[in-house]
């Protein structure tokens, strides 16, 4: 990161600390945070598209090298399976406790000794 990106994103969180509303400030910080994603996602692609550019003629692991990564994030990135690939609505579900689809209670209680 430069300088000037660093200093940039630490005034801005300055900047949202300082609001004394409560709700306004967290409506500040979810607006910064919907921004900062949105870059994220838009630099993830100029990142995957460099790393499939570099791999012809070369391993996952070297492009990986050329990176300071391993050869499993380069293959990863290139291919869009990292973790900053964008979130589907099923990955905010929980998994059901077992027995609940079949209106079972859940069983929170200690064992009989």
């Amino acid at each position: 990161m430069t300088d000037a990106f660093t200093e940039s994103l630490e005034a801005k969180v300055a900047e949202v600390a300082a609001i004394d509303d409560l709700l306004t400030q967290g409506l500040a910080a979810l607006e910064a945070r919907k921004q900062l994603a949105e870059s994220d996602q838009a630099l993830y692609a100029i990142e995957r598209a460099a790393v499939q550019g570099l791999r012809p003629g070369r391993t996952w692991a070297e492009v990986g090298y050329l990176f300071g990564r391993s050869y499993g994030w380069a293959e990863a990135i290139a291919k869009g399976r990292s973790a900053k690939r964008g979130k589907s609505d099923h990955d905010a579900e929980s998994t059901p406790r077992a027995g609940a689809a079949e209106g079972h209670s859940p069983d929170t209680g200690t064992p009989d000794q």
